[in-house]
């Protein structure tokens, strides 16, 4: 499973882009749900408040007008008229489903004909308006029969009329779209008695434009979502055009530098056969004195000529890339501060220090990206260094939390506090640094190999006193 992950973090980085892309689409596409959700949300409360102590109002009044009948004065003898003149007719025929059916649906149109033509409820609302001071010209309404059915033993009811779940049913009214937001009264009324009906009825009133006023009155929040929608619609603008420049640009530096480095091969095998030549010739003339410093350089090409072909694969720098083996770390570390010292003779001070029994201490890592890692930390602190004289001190310790502590220490420059961070990606480089000589490469390069040892890499000392890296290392004796 972790090899899995490993290959993902740092293999598939096609993949990751594509994934965080989709990411970021589908949080741009829920953000702006969500302020949509919110805008008919409110819109949705500002409706049900809307009118509300005017509703509650009328609701009293007009429930108090027909206490003692149905739908509106008068409605229960209209109602109790056709039903009662039916009864017995559809008693004899109830054991025939077809007809009996076909006859409630008949009485049906009769009752819902009979109430639209006799209602009297516009009378009944303008006088109930008048009362709490309304104005009837600014109100629509929809007076409307919900159900109606009948029984004949008190207990099973045989449905005539049913428009709870869809329009119709209207007996008075100019209301044309009716919503559970524009409700002031429902009504059901029974009685559980033989040859009785089960009536039940609602009442809607809207005020004329009454959306506009809605929304005028959420114009505050309206306008609030709106701008929250458009600054989130920049916002991903803006950060998707950069998105898109930055990835050509990585692309555009990164065939720059493949270019580079290919063309860094052909001299660096010229000078490794010349190297081998003059050893030949040397061996011929007696001369092996001259061996060491040849020793040096042709271990110095070999470094360079791993460090371009890592180059090569920057982009891809993979834990499958280092060859994890145990050396004695202290032993390995002499070389590298000896080749650096023979390299900047006469121009730096390099020292070695080491507590006692490092010597015998072992560590899992790759030697060459060792070499890398603190030959880039040792130059960059004498490159980026303006004092007189030039010192770097790395320390090698150990401590009881079985780990090593590589300490690598300069009087250069230092490193601001604000560029901890960047001056280790690629082609980044700090403030101060911007004059010097350079790709901004070599703490990144050190940076991925922390990353791909699993090590720690801390940064102390910030501004002018010099930089202070320490590498965590876990050891094995």
């Amino acid at each position: 499973m972790k090899r899995i992950i490993d290959r993902f973090l740092f293999e598939n980085k096609s993949d990751q882009i594509r994934i965080i892309q989709w990411l970021a689409v589908i949080g741009f596409i829920v953000l702006i749900a969500l302020q949509i959700r919110l805008i008919f949300s409110v819109y949705e409360i500002e409706q049900l408040e809307f009118l509300k102590k005017e509703k509650e109002e009328l609701k009293h009044s007009y429930e108090k007008s027909i206490i003692n009948d149905l739908i509106f004065p008068g409605g229960k003898s209209i109602i109790d008229s056709i039903l009662n003149s039916n009864y017995a007719s559809l008693k004899k025929i109830q054991q025939n489903p077809g007809e009996f059916d076909k006859a409630l649906e008949e009485i049906g149109r009769n009752v819902l004909s009979t109430l639209k033509t006799k209602t009297t409820f516009g009378k009944l609302l303008r006088s109930m308006m008048k009362e709490q001071g309304l104005n009837d010209e600014e109100y629509e309404y929809a007076l409307c029969i919900e159900r109606l059915s009948i029984t004949f033993d008190g207990r099973h009811y045989y449905e005539i009329l049913n428009f709870a779940d869809k329009e119709g049913g209207i007996i008075d009214g100019n209301l044309a779209a009716i919503g559970r937001e524009n409700v002031v009264s429902g009504i059901t009324v029974t009685v559980p008695d033989p040859n009785s009906a089960l009536v039940g009825s609602k009442l809607y009133i809207k005020k004329y434009n009454q959306t506009k006023n809605i929304l005028f009155k959420m114009l505050p929040v309206l306008s609030l979502a709106i701008i929250s929608i458009l600054v989130i619609i920049v916002i991903f603008g803006i950060t998707w055009r950069n998105w898109i420049r930055q990835k050509k640009l990585n692309e555009i530096s990164g065939d720059f530098f493949n270019s580079i480095t290919h063309e860094f091969k052909t001299p660096l095998t010229t000078i490794g056969v010349s190297i081998k030549n003059m050893k030949v010739d040397l061996k011929e003339k007696f001369a092996l004195d001259n061996y060491r410093s040849l020793d040096v350089i042709t271990r110095q090409v070999f470094r360079l000529d791993r460090l371009v072909n890592q180059a090569l694969e920057v982009s891809s720098f993979s834990p499958e890339s280092a060859l994890l083996q145990l050396h004695y770390i202290l032993s390995d570390i002499h070389d590298i501060i000896l080749d650096l010292q023979i390299k900047w003779k006469g121009q730096a001070e390099i020292s070695l220090l080491f507590n006692e029994g490092v010597a015998d201490v072992k560590c899992s890592y790759d030697s060459f990206m060792l070499t890398t890692l603190i030959t880039n930390l040792v130059e960059n602190g004498l490159k980026h260094n303006i004092s007189s004289v030039k010192i770097v001190e790395v320390s090698v310790n150990y401590f009881d939390l079985n780990q090593i502590v590589i300490s690598i220490v300069d009087n250069g420059i230092g490193i601001e506090k604000l560029d901890s961070k960047r001056i280790f990606k690629k082609f980044e480089r700090g403030e101060r640094s911007v004059h010097i000589e350079g790709l901004g490469l070599g703490l990144y390069f050190v940076s991925k190999i922390i990353e791909v040892h699993r090590w720690k890499l801390q940064l102390q000392n910030f501004g002018g006193k010099g930089a202070h890296f320490d590498i965590i290392i876990p050891m094995i004796k």
